[in-house]
């Protein structure tokens, strides 16, 4: 059900004579009224000091659920008046509902959307008390025959009359909520692995027994004898192990204790990322730079896994940076309240001289092949995306593709189209070897509609170009998001609000993979202003409102943080023009 992202709609802390009746009603439908304590790990969850929230939300399917967080952790929602709990509230009460235990292999298969079938479930018995006394869509937890801790919530499928009845076939529990989904990662700040409860029931693997056509099992006196012979093998080195332990104390030279390798601080560590960047390329970055654009792009690349600003005396990254201009590594000015740029580096400062650089990376926005893209998405927290122009074949050049199996419709870039027609060319030996051109068979002069018959391979492959259909798709770390064929263009304008208020509106921001939450943190710490998500009828995606004139701001955002194209933004004539100061 949460498998793919839903839309959060609203987020409200309840009152405390609410949190009083939720915790009621929770008591009330899961039998803990007699447990109603303030040390029950449920009673914990309703603490005095608690924060909960009532937050709505819209699931992929347009289905409205609603969800009950404690600090931030989801621990109850509800879906068509019945309360679910979490696998969170789950490992805090691990008894709270009855649980079916299935194999770890299935786990997967359970994180992708499918259901629990009757097959998957391990029984203690074959008679139909081993199903329970369960009613049909009773809440049930799912765990592991390797550890007790629940990794799923649904809702059970049949009666247990009607799953004994079954005959081994059918879905035993719709499947609500796994680990791993959107609801257990909806506050990335507090999500939690799997607590080890303790395995359910020992199920025998496949070592357990011998294959099918294997050598017939050895009697049992030759098994007793290698019984006894092992045992005296165990002994011997037993006394073995005595005696050198005997020798090791006789000596008078005690061991000197090893010392502990001391976990590396991470200061250093990202001082040292700062120096790599500027040893790699300090001759090669364009300054000025936003400070916000200057550390994702080249230090943080260069930081070692693990390490956090967070977890660094520093704590953010202005800090960090103001610290570096006092040592004289950088040079960074102050535009506006909360916008700083880096506007020089210290090439020849002694920290840079006799610094080493540790590795050679490459600082690169274009799409990198096989596992160069997994990591800089992993290392480059902003999604980065490229509008790229690509040539769809159809049916005009259809003709000329078919040779290469390329289907009707298949969509090309303009390398790959170059290629296709060098190859073709050579194949049927069209190149004249006196004049290097390109002799026009029956399929090329369909193409070009032309009466010549000898044409320079870069006019005909141009010629091809513009006979395809013209598309663009949308690429970035994680490949291709996107493809349509008009051109994907980021509006600014501005409005009026009531009280002759000025208002900025973005829109089309999905289209290029930008996190709309995170670009609306950066403009509200950028420019000052506050930011509220609104829907426009008609048109895809959300729209992003910034209270002011603040185009030009958003404008230099996406052009360098997010390297977003200028000719893919339109409503640049809309930004608010400075005055210009008088002269004395």
């Amino acid at each position: 059900m949460f498998i793919k992202p839903f839309k959060i709609k609203s987020n409200i802390l309840v009152t405390g004579s609410e949190k009083k009746r939720l915790r009621q009603r929770v008591m009330a439908q899961f039998g803990r009224v007699d447990e109603e304590t303030a040390t029950s790990p449920l009673a914990e969850l309703f603490g005095n000091r608690a924060k909960v929230c009532t937050v709505k939300i819209v699931t992929y399917h347009e289905e409205p659920v609603t969800v009950y967080t404690c600090d931030k952790l989801p621990i109850f929602f509800e879906l068509n008046g019945k309360l679910l709990p979490t696998v969170y509230t789950l490992w805090t009460c691990p008894d709270l509902v009855p649980a079916f235990t299935t194999h770890a292999s299935v786990l997967p298969k359970l994180a992708n959307g499918a259901d629990l079938m009757i097959p998957g479930v391990v029984k203690r018995g074959t008679n139909l008390a081993s199903w329970g006394r369960h009613q049909k869509d009773d809440v049930v937890a799912v765990n592991l025959t390797s550890n007790r801790a629940a990794v799923g919530v649904g809702l059970l499928a049949h009666s247990s009359s009607d799953l004994y009845m079954c005959g081994g076939h059918g879905v035993c529990v719709r499947m609500m909520h796994v680990f791993g989904d959107k609801l257990w990662g909806m506050e990335p700040s507090v999500c939690q692995q799997v607590p080890l409860h303790g395995s359910v029931v020992s199920v025998p693997t496949e070592a357990d027994f011998p294959p099918l056509g294997s050598e017939k099992v050895k009697p049992a006196e030759e098994s007793v004898k290698q019984v006894t012979k092992s045992m005296e093998n165990t002994s011997l080195t037993a006394k073995e192990e005595a005696s050198d332990s005997d020798g090791s104390t006789s000596d008078d030279e005690p061991q000197p204790p090893e010392e502990e390798e001391k976990p590396p601080n991470p200061d250093d560590l990202i001082k040292g990322a700062l120096l790599n960047a500027i040893k790699l390329h300090g001759k090669k970055i364009a300054l000025p730079m936003l400070t916000s654009t200057f550390y994702p792009q080249y230090v943080q690349p260069e930081i070692p896994e693990g390490i956090e600003m967070k977890k660094s005396s520093y704590k953010k990254v202005g800090t960090f940076f103001k610290q570096m201009a006092e040592e004289g590594l950088l040079e960074i000015k102050e535009e506006k309240k909360g916008i700083e740029k880096v506007t020089a580096l210290s090439l020849e400062h002694p920290d840079v001289l006799s610094f080493y650089p540790y590795k050679a990376a490459k600082v690169s926005t274009e799409q990198d092949g096989g596992g160069a893209a997994a990591s800089g998405a992993a290392s480059n927290p902003l999604l980065l995306t490229q509008m790229t122009a690509m040539f769809a074949v159809n049916e005009r050049t259809a003709k000329l593709f078919g040779c290469f199996n390329v289907a009707l419709g298949k969509t090309l870039d303009q390398t790959q189209v170059r290629n296709y027609m060098r190859d073709y060319v050579g194949r049927f030996k069209l190149i004249n070897p006196s004049t290097k051109l390109v002799t026009l068979d029956e399929t090329l002069k369909e193409i070009c509609g032309t009466g010549e018959e000898l044409v320079a391979l870069p006019d005909l492959t141009e010629t091809v170009l513009n006979c395809m259909t013209s598309t663009f798709e949308m690429r970035s770390q994680k490949g291709a998001v996107m493809k349509g064929g008009k051109r994907a263009v980021i509006h600014l304008t501005t409005a009026t609000r009531s009280g002759n208020k000025k208002v900025t509106l973005i829109s089309n921001l999905a289209d290029y993979g930008i996190n709309v939450n995170d670009f609306a943190k950066a403009v509200k710490l950028g420019a000052a202003a506050s930011t509220t998500m609104t829907e426009v009828p008609g048109s895809k995606g959300e729209q992003l409102l910034v209270q002011g004139n603040h185009i030009k701001f958003v404008f230099e955002l996406l052009t360098t943080t997010y390297q977003v194209p200028k000719a893919c933004i339109t409503g640049l004539e809309f930004a608010k023009e400075q005055k210009k100061k008088k002269k004395k």
